[in-house]
Protein backbone atom coordinates (compact mmCIF):
# COMPACT_ATOMS: atom_id res chain seq x y z
CA UNK A 1 0.00 0.00 0.00
CA UNK A 2 3.00 2.20 0.59
CA UNK A 3 3.92 2.51 -2.86
CA UNK A 4 0.48 2.85 -4.18
CA UNK A 5 0.03 6.29 -1.62
CA UNK A 6 3.53 7.62 -3.43
CA UNK A 7 2.12 6.40 -6.75
CA UNK A 8 -1.07 8.18 -5.92
CA UNK A 9 0.89 11.34 -4.82
CA UNK A 10 2.79 11.41 -7.81
CA UNK A 11 -0.43 11.12 -9.80
CA UNK A 12 -1.58 13.74 -7.83
CA UNK A 13 1.14 16.29 -8.18
CA UNK A 14 0.85 15.73 -11.88
CA UNK A 15 -2.32 16.18 -12.29
CA UNK A 16 -2.69 19.49 -9.72
CA UNK A 17 -3.55 22.65 -11.75
CA UNK A 18 -1.76 24.70 -9.75
CA UNK A 19 2.69 25.18 -10.03
CA UNK A 20 4.08 22.39 -7.74
CA UNK A 21 6.85 19.73 -8.25
CA UNK A 22 7.68 16.46 -6.06
CA UNK A 23 11.07 16.02 -5.32
CA UNK A 24 13.86 13.46 -3.93
CA UNK A 25 16.29 14.03 -1.18
CA UNK A 26 18.70 15.04 -3.49
CA UNK A 27 16.25 17.72 -5.08
CA UNK A 28 15.87 15.62 -8.10
CA UNK A 29 12.47 15.88 -9.84
CA UNK A 30 9.91 12.93 -9.27
CA UNK A 31 6.91 14.64 -10.42
CA UNK A 32 5.87 18.01 -11.43
CA UNK A 33 1.89 19.41 -12.41
CA UNK A 34 1.52 20.77 -16.39
CA UNK A 35 1.35 23.97 -14.48
CA UNK A 36 4.98 24.11 -13.34
CA UNK A 37 6.60 22.36 -16.10
CA UNK A 38 4.78 25.32 -18.63
CA UNK A 39 5.19 28.30 -16.14
CA UNK A 40 8.97 27.25 -15.81
CA UNK A 41 9.80 26.06 -19.19
CA UNK A 42 10.08 22.66 -18.64
CA UNK A 43 7.76 21.24 -21.78
CA UNK A 44 10.68 20.49 -24.40
CA UNK A 45 13.53 19.45 -22.06
CA UNK A 46 13.81 16.14 -19.85
CA UNK A 47 13.86 17.26 -16.29
CA UNK A 48 12.17 13.96 -14.38
CA UNK A 49 15.04 12.62 -12.30
CA UNK A 50 17.08 15.57 -13.39
CA UNK A 51 18.86 17.94 -10.71
CA UNK A 52 16.09 20.92 -9.97
CA UNK A 53 19.62 23.29 -9.83
CA UNK A 54 20.99 22.09 -12.87
CA UNK A 55 17.62 23.24 -14.59
CA UNK A 56 18.15 26.00 -12.97
CA UNK A 57 21.61 27.18 -12.07
CA UNK A 58 20.81 30.90 -11.18
CA UNK A 59 18.48 29.71 -7.83
CA UNK A 60 19.69 32.18 -5.09
CA UNK A 61 21.38 30.85 -2.20
CA UNK A 62 18.98 31.85 0.20
CA UNK A 63 16.28 29.25 -1.75
CA UNK A 64 18.87 26.25 -1.42
CA UNK A 65 19.00 26.94 2.36
CA UNK A 66 15.29 26.76 2.76
CA UNK A 67 15.35 23.47 0.30
CA UNK A 68 17.74 22.25 3.32
CA UNK A 69 15.12 23.36 5.95
CA UNK A 70 12.40 21.37 4.56
CA UNK A 71 14.29 18.27 3.62
CA UNK A 72 15.09 18.80 7.67
CA UNK A 73 11.41 18.68 8.42
CA UNK A 74 10.56 21.96 8.21
CA UNK A 75 7.48 24.01 7.01
CA UNK A 76 8.83 26.89 5.15
CA UNK A 77 6.74 29.85 3.05
CA UNK A 78 7.07 32.93 1.93
CA UNK A 79 4.21 34.96 0.71
CA UNK A 80 5.69 37.54 -1.01
CA UNK A 81 9.67 36.91 -2.26
CA UNK A 82 11.48 39.01 -5.18
CA UNK A 83 14.00 37.08 -7.47
CA UNK A 84 16.32 38.95 -9.55
CA UNK A 85 17.23 36.65 -12.39
CA UNK A 86 20.25 36.44 -14.06
CA UNK A 87 19.04 37.94 -16.82
CA UNK A 88 17.87 41.45 -14.95
CA UNK A 89 14.48 40.75 -15.23
CA UNK A 90 12.31 40.53 -11.97
CA UNK A 91 10.13 37.79 -10.44
CA UNK A 92 7.79 37.87 -7.96
CA UNK A 93 7.18 34.34 -6.16
CA UNK A 94 4.50 32.96 -3.32
CA UNK A 95 6.33 29.89 -1.96
CA UNK A 96 5.66 27.09 0.18
CA UNK A 97 8.03 23.89 0.94
CA UNK A 98 7.01 20.76 2.61
CA UNK A 99 8.55 17.61 3.57
CA UNK A 100 6.63 14.14 2.21
CA UNK A 101 6.89 11.23 3.81
CA UNK A 102 6.63 6.93 3.28
CA UNK A 103 7.19 4.29 5.78
CA UNK A 104 7.65 6.92 8.31
CA UNK A 105 10.69 8.04 6.51
CA UNK A 106 10.85 11.52 5.02
CA UNK A 107 11.64 10.68 1.11
CA UNK A 108 11.98 14.64 0.09
CA UNK A 109 10.19 17.80 -0.31
CA UNK A 110 7.25 19.21 -2.22
CA UNK A 111 7.40 22.69 -3.40
CA UNK A 112 4.37 24.82 -4.30
CA UNK A 113 6.01 27.96 -6.18
CA UNK A 114 3.19 30.65 -7.97
CA UNK A 115 4.36 33.62 -9.59
CA UNK A 116 2.68 36.72 -8.77
CA UNK A 117 4.71 39.02 -10.90
CA UNK A 118 1.28 40.15 -12.80
CA UNK A 119 0.09 41.02 -9.17
CA UNK A 120 3.12 43.01 -7.75
CA UNK A 121 3.39 45.27 -10.99
CA UNK A 122 -0.50 45.72 -10.43
CA UNK A 123 0.18 46.88 -7.31
CA UNK A 124 2.84 49.03 -8.30
CA UNK A 125 0.91 50.25 -11.22
CA UNK A 126 -1.80 51.31 -8.42
CA UNK A 127 1.09 53.60 -6.68
CA UNK A 128 2.19 54.85 -8.73
CA UNK A 129 -1.76 55.93 -9.97
CA UNK A 130 -2.40 57.17 -6.97
CA UNK A 131 0.81 59.50 -6.49
CA UNK A 132 0.30 60.99 -9.81
CA UNK A 133 -3.62 61.35 -9.85
CA UNK A 134 -3.47 62.64 -5.63
CA UNK A 135 -5.70 65.69 -7.09
CA UNK A 136 -7.78 63.31 -8.50
CA UNK A 137 -8.63 60.92 -5.51
CA UNK A 138 -12.38 61.16 -5.58
CA UNK A 139 -12.68 60.37 -8.93
CA UNK A 140 -10.28 57.96 -8.68
CA UNK A 141 -11.66 56.16 -6.08
CA UNK A 142 -13.73 54.02 -7.20
CA UNK A 143 -11.74 52.19 -9.76
CA UNK A 144 -8.87 51.85 -7.21
CA UNK A 145 -11.36 49.96 -4.81
CA UNK A 146 -12.22 48.14 -7.80
CA UNK A 147 -8.84 47.19 -8.99
CA UNK A 148 -7.82 46.24 -4.97
CA UNK A 149 -11.22 43.90 -4.45
CA UNK A 150 -10.12 42.19 -7.72
CA UNK A 151 -6.49 41.83 -6.27
CA UNK A 152 -8.44 40.34 -2.89
CA UNK A 153 -10.54 37.59 -4.95
CA UNK A 154 -7.55 37.03 -6.63
CA UNK A 155 -5.38 36.02 -3.41
CA UNK A 156 -8.93 34.39 -2.11
CA UNK A 157 -9.11 32.08 -4.73
CA UNK A 158 -5.77 31.14 -4.33
CA UNK A 159 -5.84 30.14 -0.49
CA UNK A 160 -9.02 28.44 -1.32
CA UNK A 161 -7.47 26.51 -4.28
CA UNK A 162 -4.08 25.56 -1.53
CA UNK A 163 -6.83 24.51 1.12
CA UNK A 164 -8.75 22.44 -1.25
CA UNK A 165 -5.42 20.63 -2.60
CA UNK A 166 -4.55 20.03 1.08
CA UNK A 167 -8.31 18.47 1.47
CA UNK A 168 -7.86 16.41 -1.52
CA UNK A 169 -4.62 15.46 -0.66
CA UNK A 170 -5.33 13.69 3.06
CA UNK A 171 -9.12 12.87 1.91
CA UNK A 172 -10.41 9.49 0.90
CA UNK A 173 -12.75 10.72 -2.07
CA UNK A 174 -15.48 8.19 -2.02
CA UNK A 175 -15.66 7.64 1.78
CA UNK A 176 -14.42 11.30 2.81
CA UNK A 177 -12.75 10.28 5.87
CA UNK A 178 -9.08 10.61 6.25
CA UNK A 179 -6.71 8.83 3.99
CA UNK A 180 -3.70 6.68 4.89
CA UNK A 181 -1.78 9.28 4.46
CA UNK A 182 -3.40 11.68 6.90
CA UNK A 183 -3.22 8.55 8.63
CA UNK A 184 0.26 8.25 9.19
CA UNK A 185 0.90 12.08 9.57
CA UNK A 186 -1.62 12.44 12.20
CA UNK A 187 -0.51 9.07 14.24
CA UNK A 188 3.62 10.71 14.35
CA UNK A 189 2.17 13.64 16.02
CA UNK A 190 -0.38 11.61 18.20
CA UNK A 191 2.22 9.42 19.36
CA UNK A 192 4.78 12.83 20.19
CA UNK A 193 1.86 14.16 22.26
CA UNK A 194 1.37 11.30 24.31
CA UNK A 195 5.14 10.66 25.35
CA UNK A 196 5.44 14.35 26.17
CA UNK A 197 2.02 14.10 28.36
CA UNK A 198 3.18 10.32 29.42
CA UNK A 199 -0.45 9.51 28.00
CA UNK A 200 -2.33 6.46 25.75
CA UNK A 201 -3.27 6.75 22.09
CA UNK A 202 -5.71 4.71 20.93
CA UNK A 203 -5.99 2.36 17.56
CA UNK A 204 -8.66 0.49 16.31
CA UNK A 205 -8.29 -1.50 13.06
CA UNK A 206 -11.93 -2.24 11.31
CA UNK A 207 -12.58 -4.71 8.97
CA UNK A 208 -16.44 -5.06 7.35
CA UNK A 209 -17.07 -9.12 7.16
CA UNK A 210 -17.16 -10.85 3.76
CA UNK A 211 -17.46 -7.97 2.04
CA UNK A 212 -15.54 -9.31 -1.10
CA UNK A 213 -19.16 -11.51 -1.25
CA UNK A 214 -21.07 -8.44 -1.25
CA UNK A 215 -19.04 -6.97 -4.36
CA UNK A 216 -19.03 -10.35 -6.50
CA UNK A 217 -22.52 -10.61 -5.71
CA UNK A 218 -24.22 -7.21 -5.68
CA UNK A 219 -22.07 -5.25 -7.79
CA UNK A 220 -18.99 -2.94 -6.52
CA UNK A 221 -21.94 0.16 -6.46
CA UNK A 222 -23.65 -1.64 -3.80
CA UNK A 223 -20.07 -2.01 -1.82
CA UNK A 224 -19.36 2.03 -2.48
CA UNK A 225 -22.42 2.62 -1.01
CA UNK A 226 -21.92 0.47 2.39
CA UNK A 227 -18.90 2.25 2.29
CA UNK A 228 -20.23 5.31 2.55
CA UNK A 229 -22.63 3.99 5.18
CA UNK A 230 -20.11 2.58 7.31
CA UNK A 231 -17.94 6.15 7.23
CA UNK A 232 -20.68 8.33 8.44
CA UNK A 233 -21.50 5.63 10.63
CA UNK A 234 -17.56 6.15 12.51
CA UNK A 235 -18.23 9.85 12.12
CA UNK A 236 -21.23 9.98 13.92
CA UNK A 237 -19.77 8.22 16.73
CA UNK A 238 -16.44 9.46 17.71
CA UNK A 239 -15.31 12.27 19.35
CA UNK A 240 -14.01 15.37 18.13
CA UNK A 241 -10.24 15.02 18.53
CA UNK A 242 -10.22 11.39 17.49
CA UNK A 243 -9.22 10.41 13.62
CA UNK A 244 -11.05 7.79 11.41
CA UNK A 245 -9.43 7.22 8.31
CA UNK A 246 -10.24 4.85 5.45
CA UNK A 247 -6.55 2.20 5.62
CA UNK A 248 -7.62 0.37 2.18
CA UNK A 249 -10.63 -1.67 0.75
CA UNK A 250 -13.18 -2.45 3.54
CA UNK A 251 -10.39 -1.64 6.44
CA UNK A 252 -10.64 1.75 8.58
CA UNK A 253 -8.29 2.83 11.09
CA UNK A 254 -9.13 5.14 14.37
CA UNK A 255 -6.96 7.19 16.46
CA UNK A 256 -7.96 7.60 20.13
CA UNK A 257 -5.95 10.03 21.94
CA UNK A 258 -5.66 9.40 25.49
CA UNK A 259 -7.45 6.26 25.13
CA UNK A 260 -6.24 3.30 27.58
CA UNK A 261 -7.02 0.07 26.45
CA UNK A 262 -10.48 -0.13 28.40
CA UNK A 263 -11.51 2.49 26.76
CA UNK A 264 -10.47 1.81 23.35
CA UNK A 265 -12.10 -1.66 23.73
CA UNK A 266 -15.31 -0.26 24.47
CA UNK A 267 -15.05 2.34 21.74
CA UNK A 268 -14.56 -0.29 19.24
CA UNK A 269 -17.55 -2.61 20.32
CA UNK A 270 -19.59 0.52 20.18
CA UNK A 271 -18.16 1.52 16.75
CA UNK A 272 -18.76 -2.32 15.70
CA UNK A 273 -22.66 -2.07 16.57
CA UNK A 274 -23.03 1.37 14.72
CA UNK A 275 -21.46 -0.34 12.09
CA UNK A 276 -24.03 -3.71 12.68
CA UNK A 277 -26.71 -0.75 11.87
CA UNK A 278 -25.55 0.15 8.55
CA UNK A 279 -26.56 -4.09 7.69
CA UNK A 280 -22.62 -4.78 7.76
CA UNK A 281 -20.95 -6.83 10.11
CA UNK A 282 -17.26 -6.12 10.95
CA UNK A 283 -14.22 -7.47 12.90
CA UNK A 284 -12.34 -4.98 15.04
CA UNK A 285 -8.41 -4.92 16.35
CA UNK A 286 -7.54 -2.80 19.17
CA UNK A 287 -3.53 -1.84 20.22
CA UNK A 288 -2.91 0.73 22.42
CA UNK A 289 0.26 2.97 23.48
CA UNK A 290 2.88 2.32 24.89
CA UNK A 291 2.22 -1.40 25.51
CA UNK A 292 1.47 -2.81 22.23
CA UNK A 293 4.08 -0.94 20.09
CA UNK A 294 5.53 2.24 20.10
CA UNK A 295 5.71 3.16 16.97
CA UNK A 296 2.68 3.68 14.52
CA UNK A 297 3.82 0.66 12.32
CA UNK A 298 3.59 -1.53 15.56
CA UNK A 299 0.82 -0.37 16.51
CA UNK A 300 -1.16 -0.88 13.23
CA UNK A 301 0.87 -4.43 12.71
CA UNK A 302 -0.54 -5.11 16.68
CA UNK A 303 -4.05 -4.00 16.17
CA UNK A 304 -4.41 -5.99 12.44
CA UNK A 305 -2.92 -8.98 14.38
CA UNK A 306 -6.28 -8.38 16.92
CA UNK A 307 -7.89 -7.89 14.12
CA UNK A 308 -7.34 -11.18 12.15
CA UNK A 309 -7.74 -13.32 15.01
CA UNK A 310 -11.47 -11.83 15.54
CA UNK A 311 -12.19 -12.33 12.21
CA UNK A 312 -11.23 -15.92 12.49
CA UNK A 313 -13.43 -16.39 15.63
CA UNK A 314 -16.45 -15.04 12.91
CA UNK A 315 -15.90 -17.71 10.29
Amino acid sequence: MQGDSEALLRVFIDQAPVPIALFDRDMCYIAASRRWISDYGLAHQQWRGVLHYELFPDLPERWKLAHRRAQDGEVVAHADDRFDRADGSVQWLRWELRPWYRDEQQRGIIIFAEDITERKKSEQRILQLNAELEHRIQERTAQLEDTIASLEQALATTENLRRELREQAIRDPLTGLFNRRFLEESMGHELARARRADSHLGVIMLDIDNFKDLNDTHGHDAGDTLLRRVAQALMFNLRGGDVACRFGGDEFTVLLPGASRDAATRKARHLCEAIESTGARCSMGVAVYPGDGATGVELIRSADAELYRDKACHH
